[in-house]
């Protein structure tokens, strides 16, 4: 079951950087393994087919079992998929007004008791834009540049983060 959590706020961001490429300071995707030998694969995307665009972001839990393969003389052991108490989702998604100032908008998606959970915008043909109140645009439309998700996974009441970034935003504030 999805529940759709739109915690939409946008603002404009400057830049601590004057580089064009900020996003250098979290991978694109990052697996980690469970205690039992599964695995939580984590990604942020922004993909640019030919006629299909798509930005957000996805975790996927999988465990592992043994199962009988026509390969294997005895028993295998295969990745399955294994679900999850809770699984969270939060992206930034950043529009670049202008070289090096960003506006952003946050959204949020809980699944529980799945195995993977998604959360994306896509379009057909063109480039994939969202309503970035106070963006600087008359109709307030400006396509997404990159995005940035936290994921959070709750499996047997422990619980593990990641983040996964892709595309322009702001480098990270340090203080």
């Amino acid at each position: 079951m999805k529940l759709l959590n739109a915690a939409i706020g946008a603002a404009v961001v400057v830049a601590v950087e004057a580089s064009p490429v900020f996003a250098g300071h979290a991978p694109e995707s990052q697996e980690a393994s469970l205690a039992d030998g599964g695995l939580r694969s984590h990604e942020s995307f922004n993909s640019d087919y030919l006629v299909y665009r798509s930005a957000g972001g996805e975790t996927v839990v999988l465990g592992k079992e043994k199962k009988r393969r026509w390969w294997c003389v005895w028993l295998c052991k295969t990745r399955v998929a294994k679900k999850a108490d809770k699984i969270r989702l939060s992206n930034t998604y950043y529009a670049e007004v202008q070289p090096g100032i960003f506006a952003f908008v946050g959204e949020s998606v809980v699944c529980v008791n799945a195995s993977s959970c998604e959360s994306k915008h896509w379009a057909f043909g063109r480039t994939v834009e969202m309503s970035f109140p106070g963006g600087g645009t008359t109709g307030g439309l400006l396509p997404i540049d990159g995005v940035v998700t936290e994921h959070s996974v709750r499996i047997g009441g422990e619980t593990f983060t990641a983040t996964t970034a892709v595309g322009k935003h702001p480098a990270p504030v340090i203080l």
